[in-house]
């Protein structure tokens, strides 16, 4: 399958953000969505050529994966040594190569000693639960001391544990409590959009099915000028002249602020392409300013780096309900500041060019 370069880089950020983490595709009906899912498991195969997959056949029995990959466009030739399966048993079916049988989706028993010797024997091993909502059809009690002991296992060996549910089919009772045993949710509409928060920021982009292929791009506004304009917000004069100096060698533009409601007045005025904001000001702190942004129909969009002597988890986690994009701790090194800027702004759609 042939992949542009923006589909190439977001499933890249996918791969490395939910290479430890249990993520679930929450979604509609909706055979696009069922292609995502499989082009985000083809990619962990083709790209991280360490890593084992385990796929509990909770929707089709192996036979039937193995042909959507195929139907989907994803060649698994060469990479089906690395997959693995565990399926229910047809009585008279000879067991297949790679596949660990149950009596049904519903035993618990065999479906969990699987895991776990799988599991132990090969670390990092990423976890397939097809459909979440086969398994939720059952007493949701047995289903949450299953789920606990997979969430276990998985933890304890390092791997991570990818699976679907389909909105609106379950009460909303159980959903939530499906949903409570992963990491990352992954909110995808029948419209072709998915949103997450993934560690310090919003991901947000778009899928596309055509001629066959499936096609990514980001949702957010994409920044087509060759220099960035940034505004850098703290009320210590040193900061900003120290910011400057280490970027000088980049093709960026700076304005400055002083205070919080200086800046939210230049951002309203001059529509920067990205924030670099102090979180201790004596007027306004930078959650203000943050609040107030995103409460702007015009600048509610422009990404925002905190940079902060504030360096418990609290004020992260603060600044990233708040939607902040990343957050720099000071002192800070100047190779890390460069760094998190172009990791941003290439999520919006800016590349240096060589």
């Amino acid at each position: 399958m042939i992949m542009d370069d923006q589909t190439k880089e977001i499933l890249a950020t996918l791969r490395d953000e939910l290479s430890d983490k249990s993520s679930l595709f929450f979604a509609q009906v909706d055979s696009s969505v069922e292609r995502l899912v499989y082009l985000h498991i083809y990619d962990v195969l083709r790209n991280d050529p360490a890593r084992n997959v385990v796929w509990l056949c909770l929707n089709y029995p192996r036979d039937k994966v193995l042909g959507k990959f195929k139907d989907f466009g994803f060649d698994i030739i060469g990479l089906q040594d690395r997959l693995f399966f565990i399926d229910v048993e047809v009585p008279g079916k000879p067991p297949q190569q790679g596949t660990f049988y149950c009596s049904s989706v519903a035993d618990y028993t065999k479906m969990a000693s699987h895991i776990s010797n799988l599991f132990e024997r090969d670390a990092r091993t990423l976890l397939v639960m097809d459909n979440m909502n086969v398994l939720a059809t059952d007493t949701m009690q047995v289903v949450e001391t299953f789920m606990q002991f997979v969430e276990k296992k998985v933890r304890e060996n390092e791997g991570a544990i990818a699976s679907m549910l389909l909105k609106d089919i379950l009460s909303q009772e159980n959903e939530m409590l499906v949903k409570s045993f992963f990491d990352v949710i992954l909110d995808v509409t029948s419209i072709g959009e998915v949103h997450t928060q993934i560690g310090l920021k919003d991901f947000d982009f778009r899928y596309m099915v055509e001629d066959g292929s499936i096609r990514l791009e980001y949702a957010r506004r994409k920044v087509k000028r060759d220099r960035l304009k940034i505004l850098i917000v703290d009320d210590e004069p040193d900061i900003p002249e120290l910011l400057k100096l280490s970027l000088i060698s980049e093709p960026y533009d700076f304005l400055v602020a002083y205070n919080g409601q200086e800046a939210i007045d230049i951002t309203l005025k001059e529509h920067p392409d990205l924030i670099l904001l102090d979180i201790m000001m004596p007027d306004m702190d930078g959650y203000e300013v943050v609040e107030q942004l995103k409460n702007s129909k015009t600048a509610n969009d422009i990404p925002v780096i905190m940079i902060s002597a504030k360096t418990a988890i609290e004020d992260k986690v603060k600044g990233m309900e708040l939607g902040i994009d990343d957050y720099i701790s000071k002192p800070f090194d100047k190779r890390e500041v460069k760094a998190r800027i172009k990791m941003v702004m290439r999520r919006l759609g800016w590349a240096l060019e060589e």
